[in-house]
């Protein structure tokens, strides 16, 4: 089973002594008390996956995701997620609390729901869906009446590997991450008390960075097929 995020930052906080048996492991990624440390392991994780990957010549792998948007009275036009590189039209959008899906056009499909309206003023609940040239936001092929407002659809994407969620998994085997953990470390370290080992830091980067360039590359992260549900691939 691929190492969480979560696993990494007590991995990182336990070799830099803020964790120990006393303490216990965290659970969330949320902790009044040390929420500093927290956050700053996030950031030393993240900084070393950018810095493996720049020295391995490897593409990040992308992460699927999913987010939702919410129909608004009269509203055609919707913002989607800050992180997305790219839409996954195959899932569609879906509305799972009423069983309906809007369909998502491919790249002319803007063009055809303007093609198809060209007044603009058609109402009620949407059916298909595409992305605006313009401003790279959904656009629907109907304005939601208020009978429609508040309905929640789901819809998934890629985005770049930045790990912030506490479940987020390490695309890469226990022995990539064991080096990532000490690297991290180290820079957790240098950031917090100014004290930084390049040796220990290079030493764990490079065995990372060899252990990686044996496995096979992946352009995305997600569970194999035969693992997931075939109905739902968020959820493994």
């Amino acid at each position: 089973m691929a190492k969480t995020l979560l696993n990494g930052v007590n991995e990182v906080l336990k070799k830099v002594d803020i964790l120990d048996e006393d303490s216990g492991l965290l659970e969330t990624l949320s902790d009044s008390a040390r929420q500093t440390f927290i956050d700053l392991a996030v950031q030393v994780i993240n900084e070393v996956l950018d810095e493996l990957y720049t020295v391995t010549k490897r593409s990040k792998p992308k992460q699927l995701k999913e987010s939702t948007i919410t129909l608004v009275t009269d509203q055609q036009a919707y913002p989607l997620h800050t992180a997305l590189v790219r839409l996954r039209r195959e899932f569609g959008l879906i509305d799972e609390s009423n069983n309906h899906t809007i369909t998502i056009l491919d790249e002319d499909g803007y063009h055809q729901i303007i093609i198809g309206d060209l007044e603009q003023d058609d109402t009620g609940l949407p059916n298909w869906a595409a992305i605006r040239p313009t401003d790279a936001q959904l656009f629907l092929d109907r304005k939601p009446t208020a009978a429609d407002a508040g309905k929640e659809y789901k819809y998934r994407f890629d985005k770049d590997m930045e790990l912030t969620d506490f479940d987020d998994p390490f695309p890469f085997t226990d022995p990539v991450f064991r080096g990532v953990v000490v690297a991290a470390a180290e820079l957790w370290k240098g950031y917090r008390h100014q004290e930084f080992s390049e040796p220990l830091f290079k030493n764990a980067l490079g065995r990372s960075a060899r252990l990686l360039s044996k496995i096979t590359n992946r352009t995305s992260w997600k569970p194999d097929k035969g693992v997931s549900n075939t109905t739902d691939p968020m959820r493994a």
